[in-house]
């Protein structure tokens, strides 16, 4: 009997050591597959306009795959792809009572590289679009340099009255109608915020383009857009800046930290 009953405890042992397994578990179907359209803007064979045709979905996301801009959640958009190529445009939706996100992919075609058009902005810009351009540098008052977590803030860093280094008061951003040609002339030192904020060789392409994407930033600014890996007045910026004021002697451009969160805020002065 002592044999058996240590067999039968130890069954019971084992039985409430082994895991749960409940049973098959039904899952909702993926929700279908949200529905949009694309068309150009009138005349303007380098803006997008994107419509979510769908109904039923509780989140939306684009992804427009290297147009200006990169992402948005609204359901309807106008992006701007300022170089010929193939573009991939994707939509992400989850609908109520699905599992999971599903998506729709298609493709645009851009024929031609964007050219700029002269008005009074891109006059304000480049020197009324003559020939010769108009460069800007940092300004030296308080503030040209502003940082925070917010658009706009400047919680983190704030520049004071020439409070920069000479390596940056030096830098030249030249932008020319021509072309929609841009320069960066820095005297062959930039400031590195990635090692210490140390000045270092950097020659820049010679090669480079600009262009004014209208209302595509923060609130429906116009956006100055540069081409990947360049910047203005400070490395960890860039390459696309929304213009907060543009006057004939001073710019003031806004742009989130490369590669981490948070905002500058940039004021430059014509040189």
């Amino acid at each position: 009997m002592k044999k058996i009953s240590f067999f039968f405890a130890l069954m019971l042992f084992i039985a409430a050591c082994a895991p749960y397994e409940p049973g098959d578990i039904s899952l909702p179907a993926l929700p279908a597959p949200p529905a949009f359209s694309l068309s150009f803007v009138s005349g303007d064979s380098n803006r997008v306009v994107v419509t979510d045709n769908s109904t039923g979905y509780f989140e939306r996301l684009w992804d427009f795959g290297g147009g200006i801009p990169a992402k948005s959640v609204r359901s309807l958009d106008t992006i701007f792809y300022p170089t010929a190529g193939t573009y991939t445009v994707t939509l992400y939706g989850s609908a109520q009572g699905g599992a999971g996100t599903a998506q729709t992919v298609k493709v645009v075609n851009i024929t031609k590289d964007a050219t700029a058009q002269c008005d009074p902005q891109v006059g304000l810009l480049t020197g009324e679009c003559e020939a010769p351009g108009k460069c800007w540098t940092l300004s030296p008052v308080a503030g040209a340099v502003r940082v925070g977590p917010n658009p706009g803030s400047s919680e983190w860093y704030t520049s004071p009255v020439n409070g920069l280094q000479a390596a940056q008061y030096d830098d030249r951003f030249c932008f020319y109608f021509d072309n929609s040609h841009f320069q960066y002339n820095n005297n062959g030192g930039t400031v590195d915020p990635f090692n210490g904020y140390i000045v270092v060789p950097f020659n820049a392409p010679t090669d480079l383009t600009w262009f004014i994407s209208k209302g595509s930033g923060g609130g429906g600014a116009d956006q100055i857009v540069l081409p990947a890996g360049t910047f203005l007045g400070v490395m960890d910026s860039g390459p696309v800046y929304d213009i907060v004021s543009l006057k004939e002697n001073e710019m003031v451009l806004r742009s989130k930290i490369l590669n981490g969160t948070g905002w500058f805020d940039l004021t430059f002065v014509k040189n």
